[in-house]
């Protein structure tokens, strides 16, 4: 800090140039994972979509004949389980807000249990399906894997981001009042909860309709 001296007289400061600026808005982790969920979102929009349109364009039952009707109980449960997910998640960022960080490491923990459980339940679910409906038997079959079977990656990444986030907890490194990862983590799970109903939707409850 410097001081100054007016032509009338009078002392002001002046701060010493070429001080960092203090940020402002959002990081740039907030706008790289805006950047990847709307990138993500066309991607499976242009997968549902053509889902419906090769369903539609054929005249016969869908799915066809050689196939049956997919199951509604493990991914009902499953479903259900990733969408409330999103409760603790949201404690955890709330948590992390505040100087403890037990709050938040327990819920990050629970949250990535839901994510575990939800994977999990996705295999199962695959189980129970094949040999039924496979990759390769006909259009059907090879869009409930692919589609299915994306959104399922994208939350095995969901769980070893929120992984990273409770091994950090632990380690002191966010949480206590370091809120920024935590929330960016959080609005990728968010977008993998509306990608479960959207995927839900879709694949298993259209073909009863």
């Amino acid at each position: 800090m410097t001081t100054v001296t007016t032509p009338a007289g009078r002392e002001s400061q002046r701060e010493p140039a070429g001080l960092p600026e203090a940020p402002v808005g959002h990081t740039t982790g907030w706008w790289a994972m805006v950047l990847f969920i709307c990138t993500e979102s066309a991607t499976f929009a242009a997968a549902l979509a053509s889902y419906f349109y090769l369903r539609f364009i054929g005249s016969g039952p869908w799915p066809p004949v050689a196939d049956s009707r997919p199951s509604l109980l493990v991914p009902s449960v499953g479903t259900a389980v990733l969408v409330l997910g999103c409760v603790p998640m949201g404690i955890a960022v709330r948590a992390a807000r505040r100087p403890g960080r037990l709050l938040a490491w327990v819920s990050l923990v629970v949250t990535m249990l839901t994510g575990v459980a939800f994977v999990v339940l996705q295999i199962v679910d695959y189980r129970g399906e094949w040999p039924d409906s496979t990759l390769s038997k006909d259009a059907y079959g090879s869009l409930f894997y692919s589609i299915t079977g994306l959104h399922g990656l994208h939350v095995a990444v969901g769980v070893l981001m929120v992984a990273v986030l409770v091994a950090s907890t632990s380690l002191r490194r966010i949480g206590g009042g370091e809120a920024g990862p935590v929330r960016i983590v959080a609005m990728y799970w968010y977008f993998l909860a509306v990608l479960a109903l959207a995927v839900y939707g879709t694949v298993y409850i259209s073909p009863y309709l």
